[in-house]
């Protein structure tokens, strides 16, 4: 009985550990405060499998999200990425503002 539970309680506890996410936001402020952050927001987005495999190879960059919003001169990038399943997936969105 005391087995039974201790494997169900570590079978729970590794379920939660990977049904959880989080995300990290990493900011070019610095760019910020030398000059306004800008009208225009791009994005450019992908999802890596075990941290490997890209769903869009190498066109999540500045340059792309650059082009997705239009604008021709970039004063911040922001680059967000969403761990999910523990890490098994990662959402990764480079995100740029501008004019």
């Amino acid at each position: 009985m005391k087995k039974n539970l201790m494997t169900l309680a570590a079978t729970a506890a590794l379920a939660v550990t990977m049904l959880t996410s989080c995300a990290t936001i990493n900011s070019g402020a610095a760019l910020a405060e030398k000059a306004p952050i800008g009208q225009k927001v791009g994005e450019a987005k992908s999802t890596y499998f075990l941290g490997l495999w890209s769903s869009k190879g190498e066109q999540n960059n500045i340059k792309q999200a650059a082009d997705n919003g239009g604008i021709k001169k970039v004063t911040q990038v922001e680059y967000v990425d969403q761990a999910i399943l523990g890490g098994l997936f990662i959402k990764h969105t480079t995100r740029v503002y501008g004019e």
